[in-house]
């Protein structure tokens, strides 16, 4: 599906922001053509990275008071599983389902399929955490990571998958027609390829690729640091998202992986307003400028520039560690850096 909306705007996911009607709002107003539901961490534990996605895995227990959750293999785990095999066999995803008390932003739904909002629809998206993310801050009992167990990992790769076939089927219900992207969010990728990460390549690619066919629609990883971007470029991912502001320079490392990813059609989702205090200093007319210089950095390596244009505007990062007002501000500096890009376009 080849992309024709340059420089549209979509939100990576989470707001500082309790009550989501004020979110809903921004997200109207600054991420029309891309709208995306909002997570809401500070809200309640329930909907932090981890959490908001484990309603259905096998043995999961939390505890809300101490804000732990884990997995608990020492009891009754063998029938659990049982029961999770049965329900992937049988593509049953209502136990896998985002309830409203582990997303209360996914109300921004009925808002968006209203008659006015629904015309500038062009794509819808959502996110889910990643499984190498989720695989990594998820642990046993014993706090061993449940990444690293074989049989564990299997589990969560094909529950994300299902929280992601969930995600899809609901959008499909609610809008008909209109093309979906779902992001796996993998902050964790960051640490790959350093001394204290025991990340095998293999089972990194192997974990997305997974969860990247489980989707029918555009498929797409966010990761917010440098990372050996050569391993998400061999995966079968449609877009890229990634830090822009921070780090252009460590992806235009590997022209030839990006280069066959544009070249097969993938997408860059560019992170080119920042969700640090650095968004204090900016203005849209310097995030121009600054991605214009990366235009002309990845050109500089062999990349086509027309390839370059198949692009999406995005903040860096989520906004959840920001202040109220400086979130609002990533919203609009994001939407005016795409309204002037827009006007750069020849035909324009």
């Amino acid at each position: 599906m080849e992309f024709q909306y340059p420089f549209a705007t979509t939100g990576i996911g989470s707001f500082p922001h309790q009550d989501e009607k004020e979110v809903f709002g921004l997200i109207l107003k600054n991420f029309p053509e891309i709208p995306f539901w909002p997570q809401l961490p500070k809200r309640s534990f329930l909907e932090g990275m981890v959490v908001q996605y484990s309603e259905g895995f096998p043995s999961l227990r939390w505890n809300e008071k101490e804000q732990k959750v884990w997995i608990e293999t020492s009891q009754g785990f063998e029938k659990e599983i049982e029961k999770f095999y049965q329900r992937f066999e049988g593509n049953d995803l209502e136990p896998f389902q985002i309830t409203k008390d582990f997303a209360r932003g996914l109300g921004i739904l009925k808002d968006l399929s209203s008659k006015d909002p629904r015309k500038r629809i062009k794509y819808i998206k959502g996110q889910i955490t990643g499984p190498i993310t989720f695989g990594l801050a998820l642990a046993d009992q014993e706090q061993k990571p449940i990444f690293y167990d074989p049989s564990l990992r299997d589990i969560l790769v094909k529950h994300l998958s299902l929280k992601a076939r969930w995600l899809e089927k609901k959008y499909h219900d609610l809008f008909p027609g209109i093309p979906t992207i779902i992001f796996f969010d993998e902050p964790s990728l960051s640490s790959f390829g350093s001394a204290f990460s025991g990340l095998n390549r293999e089972d990194v690619v192997r974990s997305l690729n997974e969860c990247f066919d489980a989707v029918k629609g555009l498929k797409g990883v966010h990761c917010c640091g440098n990372t050996d971007w050569s391993v998400l470029l061999s995966t079968h991912l449609d877009v890229l998202s990634f830090d822009a502001y921070d780090y252009l320079e460590t992806l235009s490392l590997y022209p030839k992986d990006l280069r066959a990813f544009l070249e097969r059609g993938g997408i860059l989702a560019w992170g080119i307003v920042p969700t640090s205090e650095a968004v204090i200093k900016e203005d849209a007319q310097g995030l121009v400028k600054r991605f214009k210089k990366g235009i002309e950095s990845l050109t500089k390596k062999g990349i086509n520039p027309a390839l370059l244009q198949r692009a999406i505007i995005t903040p860096s990062c989520g906004m959840a560690s920001l202040s109220v007002p400086l979130a609002e501000k990533v919203c609009r500096l994001t939407a005016e850096v795409s309204e002037r890009l827009r006007d750069s376009l020849p035909g324009s």
